[in-house]
């Protein structure tokens, strides 16, 4: 077996229920993924649960929040995943590794920006990450003067982490999602996969959609299924 036949079978698997069915096995290793959807729709908690499933069988992983502490993230984490017991004990062994950015001077030049990147690449080291989450990119594009600096920014974001050698996925809110146009990003091309949450109502309730837009590097599946969140985890079904 070559060298990159050995790469295209690296696989990531996500452990969140259904999840690696709809990927055919997982997250293709290195992969960069957005994950966008509109609020409320259990991005960050998908994510959470990625790390947390992997941190379990001792793969280390980094959570970074732009808009939340610490504090929070764990917090709303066992408010939602009540079952999900030994969070603080991953968390303090640092095989869930969680830290918060202030993001807010960050933009003001691409020397600050790229400083910030060092600075979350030394933190990804130095529990050797395989599995990265950024949340989210809606907080840096208030930042930006527009879409053109907002891309270009996200473009060196993700440039960074590649070649870093993680696997990465980034949430961003956005109540569009197909693989050109994702919020005010100028197309998905620096992304090699994209993952849209949405809502949609049935029967007067409602229903939440997961869909596998493009993933580079595997086949998968392309239509929307539905998911719920529960103490338990995301379950999303066939």
């Amino acid at each position: 077996m070559t060298t990159e036949q050995r790469f295209f079978l690296e696989r990531v698997v996500t452990g969140v229920n259904g999840l690696d069915d709809l990927l055919y096995g997982g997250l293709p290793g290195k992969n960069q993924v957005l994950l966008a959807g509109s609020t409320g729709t259990g991005k960050t908690l998908l994510c959470f649960e990625i790390l947390y499933r992997n941190a379990e069988v001792d793969i280390p992983s980094t959570f970074i929040t732009f808009e939340e502490t610490v504090e929070s993230v764990i917090s709303n984490a066992k408010n939602a995943f009540l079952y999900f017991e030994d969070i603080d004990e991953l968390v303090t062994s640092r095989k869930l590794n969680i830290m918060a950015v202030p993001i807010v001077t960050s933009l003001k030049s691409r020397e600050a920006f790229e400083a910030v990147l060092a600075d979350l690449n030394k933190e990804i080291e130095s529990n050797k990450s395989k599995i990265v989450v950024i949340d989210s990119l809606t907080s840096l594009r208030t930042l930006c003067d527009d879409d053109r600096a907002f891309t270009r920014s996200i473009n060196l974001m993700i440039a960074n982490f590649r070649q870093l050698g993680v696997t990465t996925v980034v949430t961003m809110e956005t109540t569009e999602v197909n693989k050109s146009v994702v919020g005010g990003l100028y197309g998905t091309f620096m992304f090699d996969g994209l993952i849209g949450l949405s809502t949609t109502s049935v029967e007067g309730s409602i229903q939440y959609m997961i869909r596998i837009v493009k993933m580079r590097k595997t086949n998968h599946r392309n239509n929307p299924a539905p998911y719920e969140i529960t103490a338990n985890g995301v379950n999303i079904f066939k």
